[in-house]
C-alpha cells in the first residue's frame, strides 16, 4: 500500500516539476520575443530616414557647421550597430562614428517629441579625438590628424 502511495506522490511531482518547466520555457519565449522585437523596432528607428536627419542636423548645428561639405570635418557618419540600446529614461542611445575612423565619434540619443510624434536628437557628446579636430578647425589651423 505505502509503495502505491509513493508511485503515485511520485507521478503528482513529476506533472508538478513539468508544469514549472513548462511555464518558465512559455515565460522564457515571451521575454526572449519582446527583446528581439525591441532590437528589431530600435534598429528600424536607427536607420530611418527621419533618424538620418536628425543625426545630419546635430551634426551640423552642434559639431561641425560645414559638415559634409568639403571643408568641413566630418564627412560622413554611421550608427555603431553594437551601440545601440535602449534609454532607461526612453528613447534609443547610441554612438554615431564619425569618417569611418572608430577614434572619432559622436554619442547620440533619439526619442519622440511628445507633441508632434517627430523624432528629436538629444544629450551626446564626441571623442576626445574628434574634438580636437573641430577645435583645430574653429581655430582655422589643421591639427595632425587623427588615424
Amino acid at each position: 500500500m505505502q509503495s502505491v502511495q509513493k508511485s503515485h506522490g511520485g507521478k503528482i511531482a513529476l506533472i508538478v516539476v513539468a508544469c514549472v518547466l513548462a511555464v518558465a520555457v512559455v515565460i522564457g519565449g515571451i521575454v526572449v520575443k519582446r527583446h528581439n522585437d525591441q532590437e528589431r523596432w530600435m534598429h528600424d528607428v536607427v536607420y530611418s530616414k527621419e533618424a538620418d536627419k536628425v543625426f545630419r542636423d546635430t551634426l551640423v548645428t552642434q559639431y561641425d557647421s560645414k559638415a559634409f561639405s568639403k571643408d568641413g570635418v566630418i564627412q560622413s557618419y554611421k550608427v555603431d550597430d553594437k551601440s545601440i540600446k535602449h534609454s532607461p529614461m526612453g528613447g534609443i542611445l547610441g554612438v554615431l562614428i564619425i569618417n569611418d575612423n572608430p577614434d572619432l565619434y559622436v554619442y547620440f540619443s533619439l526619442d519622440k517629441n511628445i507633441e508632434t510624434g517627430a523624432l528629436k536628437g538629444g544629450g551626446g557628446g564626441n571623442s576626445a579625438a574628434l574634438g580636437k579636430l573641430l577645435k583645430n578647425e574653429q581655430k582655422g589651423t589643421s591639427g595632425p590628424s587623427v588615424s
